[in-house]
């Protein structure tokens, strides 16, 4: 299966016929911005997949590897949330935000099934992020 061209595009560049009109341009321009649009989607659907089927650490390790074979750089560092000093000391509130993410997609139907008891531990250790993110949005009112 064939998805792009690999001869006008390559990880070095693009290569474009010097003799396109600019409705050809135009429709390997919208092409580029589809894909610009559902690379990010594409991804992860196919993380998800693979961690359903081989787990996570396989899907780690492949798409480690298949980057370093591609020669693709390192993904630009993100700007952290935490100080500089604390990151290697505390849970970033990125890497919480990813767990709970994964655990949330997990236990989603499974909450629906729990008694009071499961309920009110779940609700108590949420409520802390819950009050933090009424904070930050008082905050961004005030900004």
């Amino acid at each position: 299966m064939q998805l792009i061209d690999n001869t006008m595009f390559t990880l070095a560049g693009l290569t474009l016929p010097e003799t396109l009109t600019p409705a050809e341009w135009t429709v390997i321009h919208r092409d580029i911005l589809t894909c610009k649009r559902a690379a990010s989607k594409w991804l992860q659907q196919s993380r998800d997949y693979s961690n359903g089927r081989w787990g996570m650490e396989f899907t780690a390790d492949t798409e480690a590897q298949l980057e370093f074979d591609l020669g693709l750089s390192l993904p630009e560092a993100k700007p952290s949330l935490n100080p500089a000093d604390k990151t290697k000391a505390i849970v970033t509130i990125e890497g919480i935000n990813q767990r709970f993410l994964l655990w949330q997609r997990k236990m989603d139907e499974e909450v629906t099934t729990w008694d009071s008891a499961r309920l009110n531990a779940a609700l108590n250790l949420l409520e802390p992020m819950e009050k933090e993110a009424q904070r930050i949005r008082e905050l961004l009112e005030k900004v």
